[in-house]
């Protein structure tokens, strides 16, 4: 006696093949660009720490009194230039 396979399984087994080879296709795709993802962000959060550090040594107050003295050729003011002013009663209200 010779044994038939069904119709439905000889529509369904490649069905079924082929959805699993895209999904792990599509599995694969997903996973690449999430590192690519991840990459980026690492990458931006370096650039990040490089520019918080550039912003903390142009604020320096040592930086700040170089380019006074040098390039505005500022000074510090003698007893004479400084004016103290009080605040005037009709700010207070």
């Amino acid at each position: 006696m010779k044994k038939w396979i069904p119709v439905w399984a000889i529509v369904l087994i490649p069905l079924f093949s082929i959805g699993t080879v895209w999904l792990r296709l599509k599995i694969i795709r997903t996973t690449y660009a999430i590192h690519e993802v991840d990459q980026s962000l690492a990458k931006i959060r370096r650039e990040k720490e490089q520019l918080l550090v550039r912003v903390a040594a142009l604020r320096s107050p040592k930086r700040l009194e170089s380019l006074a003295r040098h390039q505005f050729g500022l000074a510090q003011p003698r007893s004479g230039q400084v004016v103290y002013l009080q605040p005037s009663s009709s700010l207070k209200n």
